[in-house]
């Protein structure tokens, strides 16, 4: 069966959900049979280009009381569904991926999408001035309408979508209808009017619309009459008078004074595009490399789903300035607006479905049509923006599965977003990790906080205090504040002030520049193994930590302290360095979470506890170092060979086939360690076997315990 209109998009395949759900392959009608198939597409279409999960697929269909076979059903009607389109003549529309189902479909395929298209036109054009030609385009998308949409079904993520769509004709239809009125249409819109005023009785704009074309019309009376009927049906229905816009009109009418026809402002049409980007940063500085970068991610043109870009690095790095400043710059590659939340995610994380309520207001969803479970708000979220070029900027996210939902649809649209945590787990994420300011743009910073003068005056100062800043943009605001408070003080002084690492974080914290509370924000998080082993670790002297020193520490074997490493370096607690030839990994504390943690350990860690542990330490490393040295040179070394203590097979045979077969390499990329680790093995061996409790126990030199 031919079907009528069909956009030329240079596809063969049309999707229509702006009436009853069809599908139109080469100008025929597909035959879809009429039942939980229809369901299954409905959700895919509304989802378009992106993985729809099978049981968000599952939930749509039967809601709370889905049957045991659900997932085999849902793979029989994605099954029908292929083979109706194959069969039509239209491949590779439906694919598996991940779990779930993809609809692929090209853009102009979908009539929502060519609506919005058709009415981004229109809005265009009457900014322009053409008002005849903004009417056309108006009047196109709203031709797309052929009754409710998808009003067939029933399943409350659809109907959500629906609801959407149809208050979304009726707002467009409102903006045509005041652009007609002003063209002088009055008499040819009277009967249109009435229509819709008797579908929509309480729907006071259009209401007054009617009134003003009547009495335009010189069909006073019935311009008054249309009021009073009005009126009655406001009372009766929920006990209210008319708005005091609609009672100005009447009076105006019953007056005789001139009533204006609505006059269609560039201001109304603007005010629907969201622009809710932070204020940028005035002396933001530095990081071209970075917003080089940013630039090429945020214009690049993508096909399939919507590209993210991710910041990832410590509290106090500058992730957020950096976000919002790249974001200015590419205001001109996003024309439908700029989206923006603070997910809070290093502290107390945002649930989405606030974040989305948020969101779709501000694109112009009316509160009472948002839904109130996050599944649906998501669906609709992705259905309003797909097609759109919005930038979503999301700050501070605590993992993938905050912002998944808060993901627009469509792949015109990008995302910027900043964490502490990796990220690691969010599919087709382009991620950058930012580190501190270079010294030289440091020092720039500095001199724009406390004067070009005073920093040139004492270089060395300067730069020292950005040291010891550990080039953290918070640290330095919150040093350059505090030295803006003391116009006199000379750098060097404070220079002495923050070289005690018992005060440095104290003057590194002024006003809400807290550089402590940001840094060790992700602390909180830890599970109890990692923060027992973050706190530990902190004590040690050593250039950079392998794994088998952290394995040792913990009393774990190699495997089990690799996945506790990788938790902290996931939250920006150490950072993972170069320099393993063996295959496995460095890590090493920023100089000021160094601080904050050993600051921790002293409240938190039992004394006792920790001195047996760094024992085990002395004991693995000399055995360890002797292994090595007797696998290089068998005959040299005096003595028997131990068997290895218990902590040696505790770590694994990794190690053991490191120290052996690799003992070179080993102790080459060991030798920044060793002092402290050798000196840590005289202390025990001068201490004895027996283990004393008391706090204040040698140790070897830069170690304490409170």
């Amino acid at each position: 069966m031919r079907t009528g209109y069909v956009p030329d998009n240079g596809y063969d395949v049309f999707f229509r959900i702006l009436g009853p759900l069809q599908v139109t392959i080469a100008d025929r009608v597909v035959q879809l049979a009429k039942n939980r198939q229809l369901t299954v597409l409905a959700l895919l279409l509304t989802e378009a280009n992106k993985v729809v999960s099978g049981g968000r697929i599952i939930d749509a269909v039967w809601g709370d009381a889905p049957p045991v076979t659900a997932d085999k059903q849902i793979q029989t009607c994605v099954w029908r569904l292929r083979s109706a389109f194959e069969k039509a003549g239209g491949t590779g529309l439906i694919e598996t991926a991940r779990g779930g189902y993809l609809l692929r479909l090209p853009d102009g395929c979908l009539d929502t999408q060519v609506f919005e298209r058709a009415m981004l036109r229109g809005r265009e054009r009457a900014e322009d001035g053409d008002l005849a030609g903004a009417v056309e385009e108006y009047r196109s998308a709203l031709a797309l309408f052929q009754g409710r949409p998808m009003a067939e079904l029933d399943s409350p993520a659809i109907e959500a979508v629906a609801a959407y769509w149809s208050e979304r004709r009726l707002s467009v239809l409102e903006e045509c209808l005041d652009i007609e009125l002003a063209m002088g249409r009055h008499r040819e819109l009277v009967s249109e009017l009435r229509l819709l005023v008797d579908e929509y009785p309480l729907r006071e704009q259009l209401r007054g619309r009617l009134m003003t074309a009547l009495y335009l019309s010189d069909r006073r009376a019935d311009a008054l009459a249309v009021y009073r009927a009005g009126r009655a049906t406001l009372v009766s229905n929920l006990g209210l008078d008319p708005c005091a816009r609609l009672q100005d009109l009447h009076r105006r009418i019953i007056a005789g004074h001139p009533v204006s026809s609505p006059q269609p402002q560039r201001a109304r049409y603007a005010a629907k595009i969201p622009a809710q980007l932070p204020a940028d940063t005035g002396d933001f500085t530095g990081r071209s490399d970075d917003l080089d970068w940013l630039d090429q991610e945020l214009r690049r043109d993508r096909t399939g789903g919507t590209p993210i870009i991710t910041l990832i690095g410590r509290g106090g790095v500058g992730k957020s300035a950096l976000a919002v400043h790249a974001a200015h710059r590419a205001q001109d590659r996003f024309p439908d607006g700029q989206l923006h939340a603070d997910l809070r995610g290093s502290t107390s994380p945002l649930r989405p479905q606030v974040v989305l309520s948020g969101f779709l207001q501000a694109l112009g969803t009316p509160e009472r049509s948002i839904p109130s479970d996050l599944a649906n708000q998501a669906t609709l979220f992705r259905s309003i923006t797909a097609g759109k070029r919005l930038l979503v900027l999301l700050d501070d996210a605590a993992s993938s599965a905050q912002i998944e939902p808060l993901l627009p649809g469509g792949s015109d649209s990008a995302v910027l977003c900043t964490s502490q945590s990796s990220m690691a787990e969010t599919p087709g994420a382009t991620t950058r990790r930012v580190d501190g300011l270079d010294t030289a743009d440091a020092v720039r910073l500095l001199s724009r906080l406390i004067g070009a003068e005073r920093v040139s005056r004492e270089p060395e100062s300067s730069r020292a205090i950005i040291g010891l800043c550990g080039h953290l943009p918070l640290a330095i605001r919150a040093a350059g504040a505090r030295l803006h408070t003391r116009p006199t003080f000379r750098l060097e002084r404070f220079v002495d002030h923050l070289a005690d690492e018992k005060r440095r974080v104290a003057e590194l914290t002024y006003g809400s520049l807290d550089t402590g509370a940001r840094l060790t924000a992700a602390a909180d998080r830890l599970s109890p193994a990692e923060r027992r082993l973050w706190l530990a670790l902190s004590i040690l002297e050593l250039p950079h930590i392998s794994a088998w020193v952290a394995a040792t520490v913990a009393g774990t074997s190699e495997g089990e302290a690799q996945r506790l490493l990788d938790g902290l370096a996931d939250h920006q607690l150490i950072d993972v360095v170069d320099g393993n030839r063996l295959g496995g990994s460095h890590y090493e504390y920023h100089p000021l979470l160094r601080i904050l943690a050993r600051q921790r350990a002293d409240q938190e860690l039992d004394a006792a506890g920790l001195i047996d542990a760094l024992d085990r330490l002395a004991d693995v490393f000399s055995w360890l170092e002797d292994r090595a040295h007797r696998a290089l040179d068998p005959h040299g070394a005096p003595g028997q060979p131990t068997l290895p203590p218990e902590g040696v097979l505790r770590i694994g045979q990794g190690l053991l086939r490191d120290v052996t077969h690799h003992a070179e390499l080993w102790l080459a990329q060991e030798r920044p360690n060793l002092p402290w680790l050798r000196t840590l093995a005289t202390a025990r061996d001068h201490r004895g076997p027996k283990l004393p409790t008391q706090q204040s126990r040698a140790l070897p030199a830069g170690h304490h315990v409170a």
